[in-house]
């Protein structure tokens, strides 16, 4: 059973404080991008190889692997991670902890450390791994030497594996055919460790011209300035809680609020992930990495990946705050 929640204004307060760090997002603010954000995955900054960005895309080879492929940054047909329960997931993971709320009993339900449908978005955006550490390369599957050698499952990324990859473009002096080898995290979070070895130490705003800021996507592994993830969504729905019961419930898999009312999760529904002990909020519930279209199949995807667009002008919007009353009655 659930724990009843008759003090409305400690819910309130709590979720309050637990999404200022966020609510900018959450409302559609979406920092610039030569990406058109429309059609397909391609178009969108999660495309690691910027092929929307053209002969300037030459110089991040310096910083990452071009494999010439979208898919492959995340998915691979076989040989996927074993130690996460993702769709074929071709990257590595970060093995350590997180720090989460230090007092779970504030927001009154359990917190515990994030679960599948957070740990591959956490893969880049905790700062620990690079942006193009994968399991398995394109092609053969292993790397182009065909010496047979393979990156970690976890944990810190294999980095003299990745530096085998010699692309097109992606090869270091002139005339020695030697790859760069370097292979740089998305960032750290914002005052802790260093900005140098990172994509943020270009993409972090101070430029009045050129790369965009990534200053918002630094997460770090410190998430207690973040929306919860890897929390108990409630399961008592009575008319004093501050909570919306989802409409569809598959237990062991997922929930989600069937809002066209076909009994499918469609990729604009916000849903719960049921990883064993129940219905959890995940960094998916709110955003698909893959793009959701604002108005339709061909219309710009909402800002930041989010599942509802909430108010983003210029494009079809679902109403101010929309994703945050998907779950919260306000």
């Amino acid at each position: 059973m659930g724990v009843r929640r008759t003090k409305k204004s400690v819910w309130a307060l709590a979720v309050g404080l637990a999404m200022l760090a966020t609510g900018s997002l959450a409302d559609g603010w979406d920092p610039g991008s030569k990406a058109t954000a429309q059609g397909s995955i391609v178009n969108t900054r999660h495309n690691m190889t910027m092929s929307y960005l053209g002969a300037s895309a030459i110089f991040m080879s310096g910083v990452r692997n071009d494999y010439g492929a979208v898919c492959v940054y995340c998915h691979t047909p076989h040989g996927a991670n074993k130690r996460i329960n993702a769709p074929l997931w071709n990257r590595t993971i970060n093995s350590g902890a997180y720090t989460i709320y230090d007092k779970p009993t504030t927001l009154m339900r359990p917190i515990g450390q994030p679960g599948p449908s957070s740990l591959t978005c956490l893969s880049c955006h905790d700062g620990t791994i690079a942006i193009d550490s994968v399991l398995n390369m394109p092609g053969s599957g292993r790397e182009p030497t065909l010496s047979g050698a393979t990156n970690n499952e976890t944990g810190v990324s294999n980095q003299s594996f990745l530096g085998l990859w010699k692309a097109a473009g992606n090869v270091g002096p002139p005339n020695t055919g030697a790859p760069l080898g370097t292979h740089r995290t998305l960032g750290p979070e914002l005052g802790n460790g260093t900005i140098t070895e990172t994509c943020a130490r270009c993409h972090n705003g101070d430029f009045t011209s050129g790369p965009g800021s990534f200053r918002a996507f630094m997460l770090g592994t410190d998430l207690r300035n973040d929306h919860p993830v890897g929390i108990l969504y409630p399961d008592d729905y009575m008319p004093v809680t501050d909570f919306n019961e989802p409409t569809m419930k598959l237990p062991g898999k997922l929930a989600f609020f069937d809002t066209n009312g076909n009994s499918r999760v469609d990729t604009n529904e916000v849903r719960l992930y049921d990883s064993g002990s129940g219905y959890q909020v995940e960094c998916a519930s709110c955003h698909d990495p893959h793009g959701v279209p604002s108005g339709g199949i061909g219309t710009r995807f909402n800002p930041t990946f989010l599942r509802i667009n909430n108010g983003t002008a210029g494009i079809v919007s679902d109403g101010a705050s929309a994703l945050c009353l998907t779950c919260h009655v306000k």
